[in-house]
């Protein structure tokens, strides 16, 4: 929603700033926020190097990836990406493209489930739920986060609310990153930074999923000829900018520079 690009502008006015969104919703709120401050693609930033290269931009001087999704998303979208509303299962980053997540938990098989759960959801436990949720799509399928919340509840006890809290988290992340296929996409775009970025040129990368992370982390320790680490350790929030914005916690930041 342009809030690292306007803060960027506000420390060098004289840049030039290219956004790329797969959200409808978050380009036309830059454009308002932003003006012609920045030009905003349609698109997953793991087409970069196509996007910029029909603008003319073969190659930019930085990168900066924010990997989370943002408070519109969870707070006000419809598109069941909180589970403290009722909503439509929808889940896409890009509502015009893909498959929503109640058609994917619709057709998914168990160890597809169990896996997305485990990997992407970091649920260790998971083999009710995944039974919850192909015996509820016999019986009609699962359509709204309230059904999915229900389906979780049914299949875990909970020692306290907290702990009900953080696994729903979990269900929901796992469903999320699945159908967004997030993972896929990062390795995609990692694998254009090489080229995108001019010598001297600096990356930073925004996560907030511990795979998310080691993706990056390790792409760029495979990279060390092209690539050195600007950050020793990895940069997270602080505890007053946590007090400011719970949603930060999980922020894991890396900045590298195209040697």
């Amino acid at each position: 929603f342009g809030g690292h690009s306007a803060a960027i502008l506000g420390q060098c006015p004289s840049a030039k700033i290219i956004g790329i969104d797969q959200d409808p919703n978050a380009r036309e709120a830059v454009k308002k926020r932003l003006g012609d401050s920045a030009m905003v693609l349609s698109g997953n930033f793991s087409q970069a190097t196509i996007l910029l290269k029909e603008y003319g931009v073969p190659h930019v001087d930085r990168i900066l990836a924010d990997l989370g999704i943002s408070s519109y998303q969870l707070d006000a979208s419809e598109r069941g990406f909180s589970f403290s509303k009722d909503e439509p299962l929808d889940l896409r980053m890009n509502p015009e493209s893909g498959v929503p997540a109640h058609q994917w938990l619709a057709k998914a098989g168990e160890k597809e489930l169990s896996d997305a759960f485990y990997y992407f959801g970091e649920l260790v436990h998971n083999a009710r739920l995944v039974k919850e949720i192909i015996h509820a799509r016999r019986r009609g399928g699962i359509k709204t986060t309230k059904d999915l919340v229900d389906l979780v509840k049914k299949s875990y006890t909970f020692g306290s609310r907290p702990m009900m809290m953080k696994i729903l988290s979990q269900v929901f992340q796992g469903i999320r990153i699945a159908v967004n296929e997030e993972f896929d996409v990062l390795t995609r775009f990692l694998e254009q930074t090489p080229t995108l970025l001019l010598p001297g040129g600096r990356i930073g990368i925004i996560t907030f999923h511990s795979g998310e992370d080691r993706l990056v982390k390790r792409f760029y320790q495979g990279r060390k000829d092209e690539f050195k680490a600007i950050t020793k350790h990895v940069v997270t929030a602080s505890d007053e900018e946590i007090r400011r914005n719970l949603r930060s916690k999980p922020a894991k930041l890396r900045v590298y520079e195209r040697i």
